[in-house]
């Protein structure tokens, strides 16, 4: 019983993490560069240090408020794009997303030493991370991402694009 549930829901898995991973590395060229630009600022390495500086539950609040913000207008950008409105929902769901990076990733990044000493949150971004993981090394071993890894490298060799 549980095989042919796994086999049919690893097909809108693996196509959901195909497209996600995708849309990583395409948004990856383009936000890396203006986020290592903002990091290098007087007042981000300043804002950084505070960040890192507060206590746990603090830094925990600090990211859980834009995050709780954030991440249902990702969800809200799908149902607009099933329900018919693609522009307007891959625009938000671009939008989303850069918010995602520039704001939570961020927060995350400089609250992180916190962040760990909270036993279940260290916990719990251990067991996301290894999920993460390995559904990454399982649809990196599928003959689809392979097929879309060449044709991404056929393009890069086409189109060199410098960071």
């Amino acid at each position: 019983m549980i095989e042919p549930l796994k086999r049919i829901l690893s097909v809108p898995l693996a196509t959901i993490l195909l497209v996600y991973d995708a849309f990583d590395a395409a948004l990856g060229p383009i936000v890396r560069p203006v986020l290592a630009y903002l990091a290098g600022l007087r007042l981000f390495v300043r804002l950084g240090a505070a960040i890192g500086a507060l206590p746990p539950y603090g830094a925990l609040l600090l990211l859980a408020v834009p995050f709780a913000v954030i991440e249902p207008f990702k969800a809200l950008s799908l149902y607009w794009i099933a329900t018919g409105h693609v522009v307007v929902g891959a625009a938000a769901l671009v939008a989303a997303h850069l918010a995602s990076i520039l704001i939570c990733e961020r927060i995350f990044h400089a609250a992180r030493a916190p962040l760990m000493t909270i036993a279940w949150f260290a916990a719990g971004h251990r067991f996301i991370t290894a999920l993460r993981d390995r559904a990454l090394a399982w649809v990196r071993s599928t003959a689809a991402w392979r097929a879309a890894a060449a044709f991404a490298a056929d393009l890069r060799a086409r189109f060199p694009f410098r960071t």
